[in-house]
């Protein structure tokens, strides 16, 4: 089977998935009767998602990520300030992600279980990463992770407002997160010493203490 076919057949079944999820959640038995509706057999499903409905999950977050792509996305960014490419890119994302809200409500359901939130985890960096480089974020030094799990965190946030309390409520999260790390970026700037440099300040005294001087 080439990897064209295999991604077209991973797209179906999410679909057919996605479809089902408001009624049956994202389990098992979910991704086996979706399967048969798109004329799979068991075997085939085991094939295109060996990991069951994690990586149907996955495929359906990613989905959203997709959303971001694209030239039009691109020249509506590149007259905006970073701040508010980042809020664009947040809410873009979230509003694909919330086309079928009660899909969406099962498959965030389905990843904060515990035993999935370290695939949650890794999808919310995903989505984090590719919304800052499409930011235009080059940072290679300890802001680059810095950026990513701050936004990863106002995601995940937002997402969850988003389906409690609906758009307008997502849309002011996001614009009052982002105020808030931008003031303590400001107001870190004009600290004589940043916060980080304290703590890596710190890790190399600690280091002397338990190596010597050499450390």
């Amino acid at each position: 089977m080439s990897v064209n076919a295999l991604t077209e057949l991973e797209q179906s079944l999410a679909a057919a998935c996605a479809a089902l999820m408001p009624d049956l959640g994202l389990t098992r038995v979910t991704v086996r009767v979706a399967g048969a509706r798109i004329g799979l057999s068991p075997a085939e499903v085991e094939l295109i998602c060996p990991n069951g409905p994690s990586d149907i999950a996955a495929i359906l977050w990613r989905q959203g990520d997709a959303a971001l792509a694209g030239d039009d996305i691109d020249a509506q960014l590149s007259a905006m300030k970073v701040r508010e490419r980042i809020g664009f890119l947040l809410n873009r994302r979230i509003d694909a992600a919330c086309a079928d809200e009660r899909a969406t409500h099962r498959l965030i359901g389905h990843l904060c279980l515990p035993q999935h939130l370290g695939l949650y985890r890794r999808l919310l960096w995903e989505s984090a990463d590719l919304v800052w480089r499409k930011a235009g974020d080059k940072a290679l030094d300890e802001n680059h992770y810095s950026k990513r799990a701050i936004v990863s965190g106002i995601l995940a946030t937002a997402l969850m407002t988003r389906l409690t309390q609906g758009v307008e409520a997502q849309h002011a999260q996001i614009t009052r997160n982002i105020e808030q790390v931008m003031a303590f970026e400001t107001f870190k700037a004009k600290l004589p010493l940043k916060p980080e440099d304290a703590l890596l300040g710190a890790v190399e005294f600690l280091g002397k203490l338990r190596f010597g001087a050499a450390a």
